[in-house]
């Protein structure tokens, strides 16, 4: 006789798997109520339709010691399946459905097992209106530094905190006017720098004055070998935090690629944007997690006011959940 453990939401939906996958002859042992559905027991006297037969006798006479094979979990499998349905590599949706039974389930709902399973992965380190550093903003091309820049100062100032907003414009593409139109104010209200002696003289005054600044600098691009180094160099010698803002569009794999590439050269923190025009949005988390960069803030909106949200654990699971609309995370933006 062979036996197998199922997990389904229902006794009814259990049924149907263990009928379908052993047969009418299959015989009902027990049953239980688990977090998030059932578990049935089950057994049959036939060795097909996909059951699984012992251990081999050779790793038992070699002293192997196989996995133990792991009991589907209801819970587990929504956590799992949201994740897979946002785009997340298979491993990484696995990790966080294991994370969030560690200790044991604490409750029937998905969302805060999410949660869970994700703040088991990910640091969230939201950037303080008023940070204790100067910032330079760093990522690829078109995936929102200048807007992210805007809506830094312009919450810094709704704190009642002052951040100045700086456009480093070192490759003339007019940073400081689009800069300037974000924020709705004169250009020549927003510091522009053409030269890199000229930014180092900008952030020189702004210290001096014992004032902090976010410095929007001109894009990078990851694979490239020479942008790269040139971002290097420039880190090096600002003496300010390099924020990654990196976008939730793309390939898994090329964001995974990218944010590797950041990681080189020290970027620690980074901020998500996009993420109200992306509805599948596990590529980046995945990403920024396994790269070990830090999760400070989303882009949630457009709007340079109230446009981004502190990153925690809930915040993201809200966000990971199938299909859920980027509003959901608006609580506690700013």
């Amino acid at each position: 006789m062979r036996m197998k453990m199922f997990a389904a939401e229902s006794l009814e939906a259990a049924k149907a798997m263990i009928f379908a996958e052993m047969g009418d002859d299959a015989i009902i042992l027990s049953e239980r109520d688990v977090p998030g559905g059932v578990e049935v027991r089950a057994a049959t006297d036939k060795l097909g339709g996909g059951m699984v037969p012992s251990e081999s006798s050779l790793l038992t006479r070699l002293g192997a010691r196989p996995e133990p094979r792991r009991v589907e979990n209801p819970l587990r499998n929504r956590v799992r399946d949201s994740l897979l349905w946002h785009g997340a590599p298979q491993r990484f949706a696995n990790r966080v459905a294991d994370s969030c039974l560690i200790e044991g389930p604490t409750g029937t709902d998905p969302l805060s097992a999410l949660a869970k399973g994700l703040g088991a992965l990910i640091t969230c380190a939201p950037i303080q209106p008023l940070p204790s550093r100067d910032i330079v903003l760093v990522g690829p091309p078109g995936h929102g530094r200048t807007a992210t820049a805007a809506k830094l100062a312009r919450r810094a100032a709704i704190a009642k905190a002052k951040l100045l907003p700086v456009a480093a414009d070192l490759d003339a593409t007019a940073g400081g006017a689009q800069l300037a139109a974000y924020l709705e104010q004169e250009q020549d209200r927003v510091r522009v720098a053409s030269t890199p002696d000229a930014l180092f003289a900008i952030l020189k005054r702004i210290r001096q004055d014992k004032q902090r600044c976010v410095v929007d600098i001109p894009a990078i691009v990851p694979f490239d070998q020479d942008d790269m180094a040139s971002l290097q160099d420039l880190i090096a010698v600002m003496d300010a935090e390099p924020v990654l803002v990196i976008s939730a569009e793309g390939h898994p794999e090329d964001q995974a690629e990218a944010v590797r590439a950041f990681a080189r050269v020290g970027i620690e923190r980074a901020i998500i944007s996009k993420l109200d025009v992306t509805r599948r949005r596990g590529g980046i988390v995945s990403a920024l997690s396994a790269s070990g960069i830090h999760i400070a803030n989303l882009a949630v909106t457009p709007f340079i006011g109230g446009g981004l949200v502190p990153a925690t654990p809930a915040c993201l699971a809200r966000l990971l959940t199938e299909d859920t609309p980027a509003e959901t995370a608006l609580r506690g933006a700013a």
